[in-house]
């Protein structure tokens, strides 16, 4: 009979019992980051903190933050990996990378230990996910350095989950779908942004139907899901749609939507510790039910390149109620980075917000939009403006009250009013892999 837990111990583990084994093992980490990292006996020398201080996680807020331009200076100025490597080089079985949209791109290596716990990570949310040996995707990921393709290609192997590796940089979206006609996986994997873009190819290029391809499952990831992402994913496509959570800097897979209450479970438990602290004071904030702040990771089992209390910019929603499937981690969903945060006229706004609201109109709209930003953020002092694609066929006279609506219900739900103009449908460049939100008008 089929578990319902990849790693029962651990991911139904009391928290009592939790908080000691992951303290035992914060304290063995710090100790070593210590010892073994110049980058990391700087800040905590220049703290004032010895590792011996922090004994519990409730002690963690001693330590100073690591922000990834930290680790982006030290691999510039050192060099390679830069002082934030704790393992000699020769213990190192890869180097990947995050994907370097927002500057350069930043390494992070795994030993041999580090590389099983990713696969650990990795079936653990897969697993809470619905997915299960047998199971098969194609990951169209880049294969250089992005850990969306090779870890996520190992570590799916590993659990039994079948992997088809087709990078779509370098396969190409014709011979991606044709390997999909070809060999049926049964998982959809993508970014929520992508399933528009591939749904489209189906129907103009192949004249199918998305839901004909025969996919059961998806791997959503890659970029937050909301609601109406999800609604119109399963309709579209047939599946049950599921988001995934994961990141270079900190593990490529951690958390996942079991189906059976709201958010993801985080699925770290001893190997990563989280908090949850205010992005404007940056104080700790109690990681309880329906709490909102920045999420904060600190490494408690890596040996080539932790991260110890890690600013990650992403802000997230917090449920701490029991779960129907028996998982005693916390939950949360994403609400949006805060360095897409804008703040108009006092209020902040996630794109992610905007676009839910904006995927409850669909089919009157196509769900793709941008945010016209006159001047660099995140404050905006005038109404924020809003091009909006109108789906297809709407009649040109009925433009000027869908715009009225769109505008009302923004205004009901994300208190601001903004300033809409509706767009022919096509218009806006669709995305193969995360969606940019932002038309920055000041850099024409």
């Amino acid at each position: 009979m089929e578990g319902k837990y990849w790693n029962e111990k651990m991911e139904t583990m009391p928290p009592q019992e939790l908080a000691q084994l992951e303290a035992r093992k914060l304290r063995k980490q710090l100790k070593y980051v210590y010892a073994n990292s110049p980058f990391y006996r700087s800040k905590f020398d220049d703290a004032g903190v010895r590792p011996a201080a922090v004994r519990t996680a409730a002690d963690l807020p001693q330590l100073p933050f690591t922000t990834k331009d930290d680790i982006r200076r030290t691999q510039a100025e050192d060099g390679g990996l830069g002082a934030h490597l704790c393992a000699p080089v020769t213990s190192l079985v890869r180097v990947q990378g995050t994907s370097g949209t927002t500057g350069r791109p930043v390494y992070v290596a795994l030993t041999a230990r580090d590389a099983n716990n990713w696969k650990e990570l990795f079936a653990r949310h897969a697993w809470c996910g619905g997915i299960r040996p047998g199971d098969s995707f194609i990951n169209p990921a880049n294969f250089t350095l992005f850990v969306g393709g090779l870890s996520e290609a190992v570590s799916a192997e590993a659990m039994g989950f079948c992997v088809i590796p087709a990078p779509l940089a370098t396969t190409g979206v014709e011979k991606l779908m044709q390997l999909v006609l070809d060999l049926k996986p049964t998982v959809l994997f993508a970014t929520p942004s992508a399933t528009v873009f591939l749904a489209e190819y189906v129907r103009s290029q192949m004249n199918m139907d998305p839901r004909d391809l025969g996919f059961k499952k998806g791997f959503m990831a890659g970029e937050a899901m909301t609601e109406e992402d999800r609604r119109r994913i399963e309709e579209e496509w047939g599946i049950v749609a599921r988001s995934y959570y994961g990141m270079a800097d900190v593990a490529a897979d951690m958390a996942s939507e079991c189906g059976e209450a709201e958010g993801m479970h985080f699925c770290g438990q001893g190997l990563i510790l989280a908090e949850l602290v205010d992005p404007a004071s940056l104080e700790p904030l109690e990681m309880a039910d329906g709490a909102e702040g920045e999420i904060v990771y600190t490494h408690i089992d890596r040996e080539a390149t932790p991260v110890v209390r890690y600013r990650c910019r992403d802000m997230v929603k917090v449920y701490t109620s029991p779960c129907p499937c028996g998982r005693t981690s916390f939950r949360f969903s994403v609400l949006g980075r805060t360095d897409d945060m804008l703040k108009v006229k006092g209020v902040n706004v996630f794109p992610s917000a905007v676009k839910d609201v904006i995927c409850s109109f669909i089919p009157e709209v196509t769900g793709e939009f941008r945010i016209v930003l006159r001047q660099p953020g995140p404050y905006v002092s005038t109404n924020l403006e809003l091009k909006i694609e109108h789906g297809e066929g709407f009649p040109a006279e009925g433009l000027e009250g869908l715009a009225g609506r769109i505008r009302q219900t923004i205004r009901e739900k994300l208190v601001f009013t903004p300033v809409v103009e509706m767009i022919p449908p096509g218009t806006l460049p669709r995305s193969e892999y995360k969606i940019e939100y932002f038309e920055r008008a000041y850099e024409e």
